[in-house]
């Protein structure tokens, strides 16, 4: 008799604990569309404190989903456990929290006021999430690993969650439902779009900071814990309007090694 190869049953232990994580990024996505449900049939009894509450629960999910979708890659990384078969699960995996989970919520929000039209805005942000998806995984490996090309699908997911976040109660008025629609529509194009957003890959923790860095740091968690909502609504308006102003900030004054490039090309 042979005896059983202890690593390679050890080796396949280890792709559990980031498939884990998948697992549980897809319940709280999915625990995100069962509480948007909720909160509309909570509306249609008449019941708004029940349909808040149910709002609320579904935006906290998909930041809970989206703290999962950061450590499966990180721990699949750490433990060597990285395959095609978990690649192309987490994006599975993104479609559903990321993209399915906030068009439900976002429709259900302050979307449903515009009918059939507020029906297609969510859709589109789902089929956004989905092209955005498909192209990372084709230009993985092929870009600068510290840039984002298009805006990630998990920040703009908690774009719509966390403005929901912050004012929970359902939309009723058609207008506000027109801001509503406008700010979905840039959140799904710029997923698609050729602009580049900062990666937390690119930022290096190991290089040596000043204590001034620690200080404000330590003042951005402190005001995001005394005012979660407003931090919240803060820091995802921040991200998705970082990439469009960076892009201009580089045609307005653009680097130097970008200028010796055009120099040096012939005439």
């Amino acid at each position: 008799m042979q005896r059983p190869d202890v690593r390679k049953n050890l080796r396949r232990g280890v792709y559990i604990v980031p498939t884990l994580f998948t697992i549980l990024n897809i319940f709280f996505g999915f625990r995100s569309i069962v509480n948007s449900l909720r909160a509309r049939e909570a509306m249609t009894a008449g019941r708004p404190d029940l349909a808040i509450a149910a709002f609320e629960i579904a935006c906290v999910s998909l930041l809970i989903a989206a703290i999962f979708d950061t450590f499966d890659g990180m721990i699949a990384r750490q433990l060597g456990a990285t395959s095609e078969f978990g690649k192309e699960y987490d994006s599975l995996a993104d479609v559903v929290t990321f993209g399915t989970a906030p068009a439900v919520l976002v429709y259900a929000w302050g979307l449903h006021p515009l009918g059939k039209l507020g029906v297609g805005i969510a859709f589109l942000f789902l089929v956004s999430v989905s092209l955005r998806l498909a192209r990372f995984n084709v230009m993985t490996g092929k870009t600068d690993y510290r840039y984002f090309v298009g805006l990630p699908s998990p920040a703009g997911a908690l774009t719509i969650a966390a403005l929901i976040w912050y004012a929970p109660a359902p939309v009723l008025d058609r207008r506000f439902a027109l801001v509503i629609l406008v700010l979905t529509a840039c959140t799904a194009f710029a997923m698609v779009s050729p602009i580049r957003w900062r990666a937390q890959k690119g930022i290096n923790l190991r290089q040596g900071r000043s204590l001034m860095y620690i200080v404000v740091i330590a003042a951005v968690i402190a005001i995001g814990f005394a005012w979660p909502r407003q931090a919240g609504v803060f820091f995802a308006i921040s991200y998705l309007a970082s990439g469009p102003l960076l892009r201009l900030w580089s045609i307005a004054f653009p680097s130097r090694k970008a200028n010796d490039v055009l120099q040096i090309a012939p005439q």
